[in-house]
């Protein structure tokens, strides 16, 4: 059984080097000092996603990198893959490693990359705890992606400016996300001084969620926070809550973003809001890259503008060495193709890309103050 397990083991280590070098190969002749690496999942379960910021950010660099080249290392979006990555990063002595889209692999290749000096611009992975350690471990990290705890701070910022006179309610499907978010909220809520006054967990997976939305009925609250993990409970409360004519206004999570794709979403109540991210395709300043993704018959994903937003920051915060490159991150603000993009003293993006988008006309559009609740 011993055997069999290092086998499986010394099998997938050799399998995994194999492939970086079939991916590195092309790039072993880049100039080692004007180069930027990139360390996506081109294997594995989140391939889809690192090839597609692996596109935005190579139509970054033929619009605004000349003089730098790209070195893409496959780090899997799992930890033994990244330390893999991580090594062959570090022998091409890259200017600044972007990418880093999950967790595993973000922390990997801080704990790895951490004596090199080389800054790391975190594009994707959104774990708290690559700002929070980030001093105490010493990882030349710098985190532009919103971290896990985004949602919860712009829902608290909303509920505490819009509804100080109005009862409310957080609801959760009862998974670790919803509790811990609607845990986020109220912590956050309760340094204001405010308090739900109506709290509630439904059971997921139902095909109608018929009594959580009587219930909150009959609370009497006049806005409901619900937070659940997948798109078909939050589908199913949106029909539910228009087929009861509920009149409480629900604000929900961004599972339910993809909604105007979804078949019978007109069956969805028509008011409810989400809070998200502004979908790439809609932003203005990014109306370029739309046209351009457009020309080339290239579907627009999320990845393909975060891949082409840190090339942009990545370009913009490039000194003649590591420590005036990390000088401008510590102190520049950078513009980019989804927004500003600026960091605080734990390598923090201080702007929260989250906003509210309300259903209405089969669209969500951005909530405008004009909306009363």
């Amino acid at each position: 059984m011993i055997v069999q397990r290092l086998t499986k083991t010394l099998s997938k280590v050799m399998l995994s080097g194999s492939l970086s070098i079939c991916l590195l190969m092309p790039f072993s002749n880049f100039a080692k000092a004007d180069t930027i690496a990139l360390s996506l999942p081109l294997s594995g379960n989140f391939s889809e996603i690192g090839r597609d910021f692996s596109t935005g950010a190579k139509l970054a660099m033929k619009a605004i990198g000349k003089g730098y080249q790209l070195f893409i290392a496959d780090d899997g979006c799992d930890r033994d893959l990244a330390n893999l990555a991580a090594k062959d990063i570090k022998s091409v002595k890259p200017v600044l490693v972007t990418g880093m889209i999950c967790n595993d692999a973000a922390l990997a290749l801080a704990n790895k990359l951490r004596d090199s000096q080389i800054p790391l611009l975190v594009g994707g992975a959104r774990s708290v705890r690559l700002v929070k350690d980030r001093n105490r471990e010493d990882w030349n990290l710098w985190r532009m992606s919103p971290g896990d705890d985004a949602p919860a701070e712009q829902v608290a910022n909303f509920i505490s400016q819009n509804l100080k006179d109005k009862a409310f309610a957080l609801v959760d499907d009862g998974t670790i996300y919803g509790r811990s978010l609607t845990d986020a909220i109220r912590l956050k809520l309760n340094d204001t001084g405010m308090k739900p006054q109506f709290a509630d967990t439904f059971r997921a997976a139902q095909s109608k969620q018929s009594g959580m939305l009587r219930r909150l009925e009959r609370s009497g609250v006049a806005v409901a926070f619900v937070a659940a993990t997948t798109t078909e409970d939050l589908f199913t409360i949106a029909k539910d809550h228009k087929s009861l004519g509920i009149k409480n206004r629900l604000i929900v999570t961004e599972q339910l973003a993809s909604l105007p794709y979804l078949e019978n979403a007109d069956a969805a109540s028509n008011g409810i809001m989400v809070m998200m991210q502004p979908p790439g395709i809609e932003v203005e300043s990014a109306s370029n890259l739309t046209k351009l993704l457009k020309e080339r018959a290239i579907t627009p994903s999320k990845a393909i503008y975060d891949g082409y937003a840190a090339i942009e920051v990545a370009i913009a915060s490039l000194g003649e060495n590591y420590q005036k490159t990390i000088q401008n991150l510590n102190s520049n603000r950078f513009e980019t193709i989804l927004g500003s993009v600026e960091f605080d003293k734990q390598g923090k993006n201080i702007h929260n890309p989250y906003k509210l988008y309300i259903w209405q006309n089969n669209l969500l559009e951005p909530l405008d103050n004009s909306n009363n609740l």
